[in-house]
């Protein structure tokens, strides 16, 4: 909490740590290694096939059916310009559709065998062409199924969803996943899709209706059951107006973990591209939304899912009085805490958050290197700016240009008492400031054993 550096893996860029006191990570976007304290590596998978592209996320899980633990990550699969058309794709939209990608999730057990696949080209839909795949059906729309994504939706990308965040219920069997291109959140089901022993069989569950969306969240115009939003722009007398759109280029999407404030709910960081604010209020800002993603239109919590535009919506921003303030944005009913702040909370990609023990949350601004700890009320009761960049030069202020090289994604507070840390050695080795700086370039090797010692 001081910036001392207390150990140190070299040549990870993104990384977790366990409660074994082990850290599993990325070594590149395709290279996942498991390392103990001293560096020395445990496991490691490589992702060889060719049409398959990690990526963002990652994460450790506990596989009940093969109790076991296996790695899941997020990975762009290749289509041709034959595949996107043959899903249904407007064949009119663009002339080549080659270079396009949708994600998949996959995971991989201890002995590095894929056991299971979750691919979002399996759970589509469209209205345009009724002799082509995944149409609506005769007297159907898009919204008549929500727990399919509309291939033809919004502008043409090559990068269909670009998919940066990933969690794991073990309560429910269920993930949670971010798109930071369709500004939602997905719900699908795991465990529910999931043989041991059989990849083939639970790849079949997965790309079958039992792997269709449970519960989306953000952005219900994309399935016909919402409005979109609309600005202003010249036209003085209209009011800008966000529709139900709720989030906007959002990241780090996880449930809440048991033991913690507000167990079982979901917290969310929006970075908030692209939604009007209330007059006065005209810069772009990010926020922090916890949700509650069982309560329906009377705030009752029900046993499963509800879909949000079924809950309802307010033009009372949650945690204040508002009523008086013209309704330029419907805030879902679902939300039972956000963070929002006039003062320049802002960072347009990557970010994270954090819910803590002591129930504030810990937010992470990506784009100028902060790290703020915020009570329930709002008030930041901590902060930190990295001041490190990858030209070596320390900053001194906060900007809005900030390319970090420590805590630039998702950092973690990691409390005393945590498994991992206990009897580890935690004495300081240095500020990270003089750890890695462009006079005391300090590469980390001076915390490393010489390889030879290490035994591979």
């Amino acid at each position: 909490m001081a910036g001392e550096v207390v150990n140190y893996w070299a040549g990870f860029t993104d990384a977790y740590l366990l409660e074994d006191g082990t850290m599993i990570g990325a070594k590149g976007p395709a290279h996942f290694v498991q390392a103990d304290w001293d560096g020395n590596v445990l496991w490691e998978y490589e992702e060889t096939r060719e049409n398959y592209h990690p990526h963002h996320d990652f994460l450790r899980i506990y596989n009940a059916e093969l109790q076991n633990r296996t790695l899941l990550f997020i990975a762009n699969v290749d289509l041709t310009h034959e595949d996107v058309i043959a899903l249904g794709a407007d064949p009119d939209a663009v002339e080549r559709y080659e270079g396009t990608q949708m994600d998949a999730i996959v995971e991989v057990d201890r002995n590095g065998d894929v056991v299971w696949e979750y691919h979002f080209t399996d759970h589509l839909v469209q209205d345009l062409l009724s002799n082509a795949l995944n149409y609506v059906g005769s007297g159907q729309t898009i919204s008549d199924h929500p727990g399919r994504l509309d291939i033809n939706w919004g502008t043409v990308s090559r990068d269909y969803l670009h998919l940066n965040g990933i969690d794991y219920n073990p309560a429910s069997g269920h993930l949670a996943i971010s798109s930071n291109r369709t500004h939602e959140i997905y719900i699908v089901d795991h465990d529910g899709t999931f043989i041991a022993g059989n990849p083939a069989e639970s790849m079949r569950l997965a790309a079958s209706e039992a792997g269709d969306l449970l519960y989306r969240f953000g952005n219900p115009a994309n399935y016909g059951q919402g409005e979109s939003p609309h600005y202003a722009k010249k036209d003085w007398s209209l009011e800008e107006f966000s529709g139900h759109k709720q989030v906007g280029g959002n990241h780090d999407i996880q449930w809440i973990k048991d033991g913690l404030p507000g167990a079982g709910n979901l917290l969310l960081f929006n970075n908030g591209l692209s939604v009007p604010r209330g007059p006065g209020d005209s810069d772009p800002q990010s926020e922090l939304l916890e949700l509650n993603p069982y309560l329906d239109a009377n705030g009752v919590v029900r046993d499963g899912y509800v879909n949000p535009p079924d809950a309802g919506y307010t033009p009372i921003m949650p945690g204040t009085d508002s009523s008086g303030v013209p309704a330029t944005r419907q805030f879902s009913e679902q939300i039972v805490w956000m963070y929002h702040t006039t003062d320049g909370f802002n960072s347009h990609h990557g970010s994270a958050v954090q819910r803590l023990p002591n129930g504030n949350t810990m937010a992470q601004l990506a784009r100028v290197g902060r790290l703020l700890e915020i009570a329930p009320d709002g008030e930041v009761v901590w902060e930190c700016a990295n001041p490190l960049t990858n030209a070596g030069i320390l900053k001194t202020i906060v900007t809005s240009e900030h390319e970090n090289i420590f805590g630039g994604w998702s950092p973690l507070r990691y409390l005393e008492g945590f498994p991992g840390l206990v009897g580890k050695d935690l004495s300081p080795k240095g500020l990270v400031t003089d750890f890695h700086s462009a006079t005391n370039p300090r590469s980390g090797a001076e915390l490393e054993r010489a390889t030879e010692e290490k035994g591979y």
